[in-house]
């Protein structure tokens, strides 16, 4: 079998661009551009708390950036991409890998380091203006609504057909809290804790692969499914307990299985002349065909390829953590490179491995439908390579579990963003009845009942494509305000500014498709996808229409966001133009 018919072509030629991106590329910026200084005091050193700002050693660190960004985005994106045939999705993520995705990571990780530590709420003030902050928390909140439907309806979806997914996800749970005990207030030592959590998870795996109970569909047909709801409370309790009781253990246990995952998509993939796996996906298909249902939900090639595959070209979500987070823990500036575009390019790999997954299904599935059948392809890749066919049902459970633990364990750091947020946009209001969504009860329930809407649409794909929107968007506002602290600086900023003038140009008008599609569907009353007939049948049309009535009005909300931001952003860099040079 030729190469070229494989996955190995896509996986090797991927992974040597990811090598070149970062030997190559991002050295060159570092050195010339940000001009990295390891005895220059990091905001770690400088602000040392113990509690935001303490230093971690870089490969430590790089592994709490790569669990906290890594996520559904480069897992079920290329198989709406796929829509277009396995070409187009292959060169942007390779494209966006080597120009826009690390650079965003790294490069407001960077401007955070810079800043004292700060987020990009204070950074947006002094940069462009107090209009910005306030407009950029009111956006967080619709982004965090979007992004949190979109992944809890990939999860009940999955949980849905593969049942026993739930079981392995309350073992994660169980054991997040054990090892969270163990390390925080017993104070046993980390290795032998990870050897016991690690033991759990595969006990929890095994659980999922063999008890798979209910039957499918028992609790109803995903996305009504009646699963949403102990997932619902699962969230809730997440983004009320402490850190260390839950998500800090949950997303460093959730490691393991993940990277497990990945490398055997990896192996399955170079291994792929020799197990006789190849492409059986269209190279391409159609730049636009109104007439068919599915590219009418998502749109011509342009912009709906650029915000579909998320986190696996470039992710706002990214920018977050990186500002958030990891800039108040860096050791030291050299240490940004491997932890900022190193994370990256390693979520690049991610995308690369389930395009590779998703490549290898026979076309006449449209894997695009269903986002559980990224399980089918995966197993697929990598069966003939683990076991054959005896392996095939523990494969599926585990590549079940790969996605709902993925999902999960960025949901629960949703949720207290969500919470936060609200807290700092209504909790001083002056009337009584807007600050009772800044409590903190209040705003963790909301944070995930109001995503609920979303789901009810019953159509993941417009779901996802709305989520991609507002992703991408929030990158594309990393990616210039980085351009205005550079311009400042009266340093290169081109290659943080035509990346961000690209993304903000294609998200604004992914948004609007997508307001437009939810639009049609609402004045129309009909249905935006088969999934709507159980909403329809069960309770009436009416309730269709107003899902999508009000996902026609977050779509302009958003739209008009955008737009606004977008102004703002370009106001700054004329007025930073303008200004003397400032120095750091």
């Amino acid at each position: 079998m030729a190469i070229h018919e494989t996955p190995f072509f896509m996986v090797a030629v991927g992974l040597l661009i990811y090598a070149l991106a970062y030997w190559g590329y991002s050295k060159i910026v570092d050195k010339k551009i940000w001009q990295s200084d390891p005895t220059r005091p990091t905001p770690a050193h400088l602000y040392t708390d113990g509690v935001e700002y303490f230093p971690v050693g870089r490969y430590v660190l790089y592994g709490f950036q790569f669990n906290s960004i890594a996520a559904l985005g480069p897992i079920l994106g290329p198989g709406i991409a796929l829509l277009f045939g396995w070409v187009p999705a292959f060169l942007w993520i390779i494209f966006a890998a080597l120009f826009i995705g690390w650079v965003q990571d790294y490069s407001a990780l960077f401007l955070s380091v810079r800043n004292e530590g700060k987020s990009f709420g204070p950074i947006a003030y002094s940069l462009v203006g107090p209009q910005a902050r306030t407009l950029l928390l009111g956006f967080l909140l619709f982004y965090f609504l979007l992004i949190t439907a979109a992944f809890m309806f990939v999860v009940i979806v999955v949980i849905d057909i593969f049942p026993g997914t739930f079981w392995s996800l309350l073992v994660l749970v169980l054991t997040a809290l054990l090892v969270g005990h163990l390390i925080f207030n017993v104070r046993m030592n980390v290795v032998t804790v990870t050897l016991i959590a690690v033991v759990l998870l595969v006990i929890g795996v095994a659980i999922g692969a063999f008890f798979k109970w209910p039957p499918t569909g028992a609790l109803g047909k995903a996305p009504y499914s009646l699963w949403i709801i102990p997932v619902i409370i699962l969230l809730v309790a997440g983004a009320l307990l402490p850190l260390p009781r839950l998500i800090t253990p949950m997303n460093y246990i959730a490691y393991y299985p993940v990277i497990v995952a990945i490398v055997a998509l990896i192996v399955g993939s170079l291994l792929s002349p020799l197990t006789g796996v190849k492409i059986e996906q269209p190279a391409f298909t159609k730049f636009y065909d109104p007439e068919n249902p599915a590219f009418f939900r998502s749109g011509p090639l342009w912009p709906a390829l650029f915000v579909s595959i998320a986190c696996g070209a470039i992710s706002g979500w990214h920018s977050l953590i990186s500002t958030g987070i990891t800039s108040k823990q860096l050791d030291v500036e050299t240490d940004a490179r491997p932890v900022g575009a190193g994370a990256m390019l390693t979520e690049n790999t991610v995308g690369l491995t389930a395009l590779a997954a998703w490549v290898v299904l026979s076309p006449e599935l449209q894997p695009r439908v269903n986002p559980a059948f990224f399980v089918k392809g995966a197993t697929t890749l990598t069966a003939p390579v683990f076991g054959g066919e005896s392996v095939v049902p523990f494969l599926e459970s585990f590549f079940a579990i790969y996605m709902v633990f993925m999902a999960m364990t960025i949901l629960t750091i949703l949720g207290r963003y969500w919470r936060v947020v609200s807290a700092e946009l209504f909790g001083e209001s002056k009337y009584s009845a807007v600050r009772v969504f800044g409590n903190k009860y209040v705003a963790s329930v909301l944070g995930f009942v109001l995503p609920t809407l979303f789901v009810l649409t019953g159509s993941w794909i417009n779901i996802w494509l709305y989520f991609g929107g507002t992703n991408q968007l929030l990158a594309g506002f990393a990616l210039l305000i980085v351009a205005v602290y550079l311009l400042h600086q009266r340093k290169s900023y081109a290659y943080s500014f035509i990346p961000g003038i690209f993304m903000m140009v294609t998200t604004i008008a992914a948004l609007a498709y997508q307001a437009f599609v939810f639009y049609d569907a609402t004045v129309n009353a009909k249905l935006l996808h088969p999934t709507q007939a159980i909403l329809r049948d069960s309770v009436g049309i009416g309730a269709v229409i107003a899902v999508n009535a009000f996902s026609v009005t977050v779509g302009i909300i958003m739209f008009i966001m955008g737009i606004v931001m977008f102004y703002l952003l370009l106001r700054a860099m004329v007025r930073a133009r303008a200004m003397p040079q400032q120095t750091q």
